[in-house]
């Protein structure tokens, strides 16, 4: 502001100077001259030096008793009136909002050093994140952060050499944005085979841009408070954790609120984990190695490999009911899968048929594998149908993240409620058992 302030009087005394030059030629030619009210104009608008120089080095209007005392008269009153202002603003320095301003001035420049101080503050990361260096992804992180950002001096009050300024903010929701990056950060937390594994400051900020970048925010007014104090160089900001989460509209607290996201959205983060793994992905995660033990090397595989197929297509899930209290959450989720039932009532059907015949008599015990293998293998391509239940789980919050673990309710529901269904089997086998 002062260079384009220091520029515009260098600019405008030119023009002054050498409009009285023009003007004086243009008298000598007797041609159509520039009127006298454009000349004080000039003078008017901070030029009064440039109009008196050249009035005498051109020796112009020093006749005309408007210019010769109408010039200077300008030219004092305005070094008054500059003597005046800059008084009055180094009173105004040195006052505890003229502190303030200075520093919030600072967050709309952004320059780097601006920058850093932000990414130092360490309530602004989460905890676990190691300290890094400012890269392209940190500024324009901050930079989005700040695009927006505005203030106004609400009030100041001054108590012998401490004060207190409070200032109205007006920035983008940060409470929103907390729980658009919460969600990302646990997405990529809980990805049970991720692209990248958040560890570090440019990756937090690496998602800070990306949350920013990709969603659109309403602006929000809220207040922060400085506390000065007074010393030899003049008032000081005592700066605290406080002041550096008001200067971010809360965005600390609210990255640090254990239930920034509700606990049925956190499962559901959880569960999508899981719903996005390919056939391979399950098996793997799974450790699927003769998933029925059946023992049998020439049909395992391929067992294990359809059983896979059918439970990565079919699982799905739907939290039914979800009940928040204090540190206590009861979710009731409904897990869709492959429906064991329904395979090992075709495999019993399989085994019975096979019983009648005098093959089964016949068969070693190589040869009986391999056929009720065979069977079990032929039940699962057999099968198109999925099966739903209904587990209630309790979570609890540790006063940091809800921490959620699926138990063994959770792993029968998973594999398609394979009690229920070894239950009808055996039922199925009694049912046909000569009394």
């Amino acid at each position: 502001m002062k260079t384009l302030l220091i520029i515009y009087i260098i600019m405008i005394n030119l023009i002054g100077f050498f409009i009285m030059g023009i003007d004086k030629n243009k008298a000598r030619r007797g041609k159509w001259r520039i009127s006298e009210k454009t000349l004080f104009l000039i003078a008017l608008l901070c030029g009064s030096i440039g109009i008196l120089i050249g009035m005498y080095v051109f020796r112009h209007k020093t006749k005309h008793l408007s210019f010769t005392i109408g010039i200077p008269t300008i030219l004092v009153l305005q070094l008054l009136l500059i003597s005046f202002l800059y008084s009055w603003n180094s009173k105004q320095m040195g006052r505890p909002a003229q502190a303030v301003e200075n520093e919030l001035a600072l967050i709309q420049k952004l320059d780097s050093d601006t920058i850093q101080s932000f990414v130092s503050y360490e309530n602004l990361m989460n905890s676990h994140l190691a300290s890094g260096t400012i890269n392209d992804d940190t500024a324009e992180a901050v930079g989005l952060f700040f695009k927006n950002f505005k203030y106004n001096i609400h009030n100041e009050q001054i108590d012998g050499d401490t004060a207190t300024v409070s200032v109205n903010i007006t920035n983008i929701d940060t409470h929103a944005l907390a729980q658009d990056l919460c969600r990302e950060i646990l997405q990529e937390s809980v990805a049970i085979y991720p692209t990248s594994r958040s560890s570090t400051t440019s990756d937090y900020y690496r998602l800070l841009r990306d949350t920013l970048a990709n969603h659109t925010y309403e602006p929000v007014v809220t207040t922060a408070y400085f506390h000065l104090q007074k010393d030899e160089s003049g008032w000081i900001i005592l700066t605290d954790q406080t002041l550096e989460d008001e200067l971010v509209s809360g965005f600390i607290t609210y990255l640090n609120d254990p239930k920034i996201l509700p606990v049925s959205e956190v499962v559901s983060i959880h569960l999508d984990a899981l719903k996005n793994l390919t056939a391979e992905q399950w098996a793997e995660y799974l450790s699927v190695n003769d998933v029925f033990a059946t023992y049998n090397t020439d049909y395992y595989q391929q067992i294990d490999e359809e059983y896979i197929r059918q439970l990565a297509d079919a699982f799905d899930y739907e939290i039914i009911k979800c009940t928040e209290e204090d540190t206590t959450a009861e979710v009731v989720v409904r897990i869709k899968s492959i429906d064991m039932t329904n395979v090992l009532t075709i495999y019993k059907k399989h085994l019975l048929e096979y019983a009648a015949t005098s093959k089964s008599i016949r068969d070693d015990d190589v040869t009986f594998s391999n056929e009720t293998s065979r069977l079990l293998l032929e039940s699962l391509r057999e099968n198109s149908k999925t099966s739903s239940t209904d587990i209630d789980m309790t979570f609890y919050n540790n006063g940091t993240i809800w921490e959620i673990y699926f138990g063994n309710d959770f792993t029968n529901a998973l594999m398609g409620d394979m009690r229920d269904a070894i239950d009808t089997f055996n039922s199925l086998t009694r049912d046909n058992l000569p009394e």
